[in-house]
Parts: structure tokens; sequence; C-alpha cells
């Protein structure tokens, strides 16, 4: 579809123009890294990094049966207060058929590529909190993926998402995402749905 070829451009816009961007103090002008819950002088110099698996199962599309095993990789790039912006990587591996026209076609693929993480997160209750994530990944796939499609392609995810933080430097994430995969062109775009569930997990280095 267009919308996603023209999301993905704003996407790739942002994935490289990242390092154009930095924290710093309102009052005091500096720069000082990024903190999920905020900089401590036990966290100042250590960087988190949050890891998410997934199984996705199609839903809506019924000429599409393709599962999803995911794996993403996250880093802060930018905070402000509850609203929170990571950039890292996806990887994924799919199974499945498409039955466009009756016709069974088989539809494997494997991708990889940079995304971008923007998540809203409010605490609830002691070391709980909850909230809302949405994602865009760039995907280049190891061969024309689904099938009569092309080998590259854009991942949207959004889901709600709850997390604990047992301390400083570690915390686990559960949540429930819905996906849309397509290549945003007109002509060889078998786009596809998908919904499951993710676990995440987060640990200071």
């Amino acid at each position: 579809m267009k919308s996603d070829f023209v999301c993905g451009i704003f996407l790739a816009a942002a994935l490289l123009s990242g390092g154009l961007f930095t924290e710093a103090s309102a009052e005091e002008g500096e720069e000082r890294p990024l903190s999920i819950a905020g900089p401590s002088i036990s966290t100042a110099k250590k960087k988190p990094v949050e890891i998410e698996m997934e199984y996705m199962e199609p839903r809506f599309y019924k000429d599409r049966h393709i599962k999803s095993y995911d794996l993403h990789v996250y880093e802060p790039w930018k905070v402000n207060g509850t609203f929170s912006i990571k950039k890292g990587l996806t990887i994924q591996r799919a199974t499945g058929y498409t039955s466009d026209d009756h016709i069974r076609r088989d539809s494997k693929g494997a991708g990889i590529g940079p995304s971008i993480l923007l998540r809203w997160e409010k605490p609830i209750s002691g070391k709980l909190s909850g909230g809302f994530d949405g994602t865009g990944s760039i995907l280049l796939y190891d061969k024309a993926f689904p099938a009569r499609g092309r080998a590259f392609g854009f991942m949207w995810r959004i889901g709600p998402r709850l997390s604990y933080r047992w301390n400083e430097d570690n915390g686990i994430r559960l949540g429930w995402s819905y996906m849309h995969c397509s290549n945003g062109f007109k002509s060889h775009n078998p786009g596809f749905n998908a919904a499951g569930f993710m676990i995440g997990y987060e640990h200071r280095f």
C-alpha cells in the first residue's frame, strides 16, 4: 500500500538521523545519557539493552497462512517523561503459505533490518508499570517474501505492555502485539497480518 511506502520513508529518515539527537538537561544545557527511570549515581554510565521475542499467528487475511517468529533488540535513543524512543534491530523468521486464487504457494523467509520503537509507559504500583509500544522495521529478506512478493518489506507492530523491574539493572516485559507486514507497492505485495504474545528482558550494561 502507498501509505506503507510513505511511512517507510519517514522511518528510514529517522534511522539515518539518529546520530544527530542527544538528550540534554533543560536547566543546565549539558548532555547526559538516556535512562528509562532517570539517571542515578549507580546507573548513569550504564546503557540498558532490551531483547524481545514473540510468536505471531495469522489474522484477518483469509488467503494468508503465515506464522512469524521474531527477535527484536533495542537501545535507548530519546526519552521525555513517560514517552521514549528506542532504536535497534529486528530479525524475522516466517513459515507458512498463501492461497490466493485457491493456489497454495509456500511462503518461507528470513529477514533482518533496522527498527524504531515508540513507547508510552507509566508506573502502576511499586516496580510494576504498563503502557503501549509501537514499532516500525525495514527488513531485507533472503528471497521474495511472501510468495510473489519482493525481497524487502516493512513490519509494523502495536500493542499493550506490562513491565516489572526487580532492581535498577534488570526488568521483564510481557505483552500482546498486532503486526502488519507489506512492502508498500501496488503490485507484488502480498501483505499479511498477524498477532501474538511477546516477552522481553532488559539489562543495563
